[in-house]
């Protein structure tokens, strides 16, 4: 296989770590560039390690690396990606901030592997508008939607989208506004950064998963179904016309959907990643989210189709999120500020642009801290 270069946008995270581990033991890839936030350390762990010469720091941070070109900011990740053209670009930056990423990526990149839900919840019409012009490849990272890649047919009854249900998910309903940050943050499948965590009790990644589905294989959302699955082994499932159901089942391992995206049409072969079926019962669980545990996640079906809504869901659930970690507010009142947020962004227009995608964030969130602030002087 012809040697292909990649560039990883959010090197220091989870999906960062992880895409570094999958690429460093399989032959055919170059690491020409990274872009990181804050942790320097890692960064020039990972400079010495692959040999990558160029660097795109997103923060104010002082970076000391001799021989390596520092670029600086969004218009420094532009230019890095303008330069190199890259084969591959991972996304593996977290939150709404992605999205500019994700547009420079397109036009410059041949092939995107996106594990990032913001950009298009919020900006899904201008991230088509991009891969339409560009012609370039955009790949799910997500264990899910990679699922579903994996499995999709043009002729499908409904998709099924699977959940853990987080680290509440058999708490008492009468406890749940009770539950502290360090509870939430004991997720039973995966091990993830602090804020999907928490969407992950509230299942407001999976109302983020359900409009990705959305956008990347053109579902109308009543054919987009998600179920509690506690196993942690299936993730997705395609209901067919004559009754058959594909499914796609692997490890909790987010190495498996990373190394398919990278190596697509071809697989590579992972160690330790293969499920052991002999000698074992394997006993597989699907149940309904409850409306009463999950009141955030139900909200997706009042925002489906408007990006404003999107973009005030995300954002309100970014500031609250925040607030509950830092003991401001509780678990339960997470949800309230939301739905209030969303109620109060009713008047503005839909966006056109990504400027105006970025002015709706902005004016969302502002909302959002004024209704936390609200309601923790109240019965939060």
């Amino acid at each position: 296989m012809e040697e292909r270069t990649v560039v990883i946008l959010g090197v220091t995270g989870s999906i960062g770590r992880q895409t570094l581990d999958v690429i460093e033991h399989e032959k055919g890839f170059r690491l020409v560039g990274i872009s990181f936030h804050r942790n320097v350390d890692f960064a020039k762990k990972v400079v010495e390690k692959f040999g990558v010469t160029n660097v795109v720091v997103t923060s104010e941070v002082s970076v000391d690396l001799p021989g390596i070109r520092i670029w600086r900011g969004v218009e420094g990740l532009r230019g890095m990606l303008e330069e190199l053209k890259p084969d591959i670009t991972v996304i593996a930056i977290s939150g709404f901030d992605a999205l500019e990423a994700v547009l420079i990526a397109i036009e410059n990149s041949k092939r995107v592997c996106l594990a990032n839900k913001e950009s298009l919840v919020c900006g899904g019409f201008l991230v088509k508008e991009k891969l339409a012009k560009h012609n370039t490849e955009l790949i799910p990272v997500d264990s899910e939607h990679n699922a579903l890649f994996q499995l999709m047919e043009e002729d499908v009854e409904r998709v099924i989208l699977t959940a853990s249900g987080g680290a509440l998910r058999d708490w008492d309903l009468a406890e749940l506004p009770k539950a502290k940050p360090e509870d939430v943050l004991r997720h039973p499948v995966w091990n993830m950064g602090n804020r999907i965590t928490v969407d992950s009790a509230t299942m407001v990644n999976k109302a983020f998963e359900v409009l990705e589905a959305m956008e990347l294989f053109g579902l109308p959302f009543e054919k987009i179904e998600v179920k509690i699955h506690r196993e942690g082994l299936v993730h997705g499932m395609l209901v067919l016309p004559d009754g058959n159901v594909k499914v796609l089942l692997s490890k909790a391992d987010m190495r498996i959907p990373i190394s398919y995206a990278l190596s697509y049409p071809n697989r590579m072969r992972l160690k330790d990643a293969v499920v052991e079926l002999s000698g074992r019962s394997l006993v597989l669980s699907f149940e309904d989210p409850d409306p009463k545990r999950y009141p955030a996640f139900f909200l997706v079906g009042h925002i489906k189709h408007s990006y404003r809504d999107r973009i005030a869901y995300n954002a309100a659930d970014e500031v609250a999120v925040e607030a509950f970690l830092k003991g401001k507010i509780s678990f339960g009142c997470i949800h309230a500020i939301m739905e209030k947020t969303l109620e109060r962004m009713t008047p503005f227009p839909e966006p056109q642009s990504l400027e105006e995608v970025k002015v709706l964030h902005e004016l969302s969130k502002r909302e959002a801290e004024r209704v936390e602030e609200w309601l923790s002087s109240t019965s939060c």
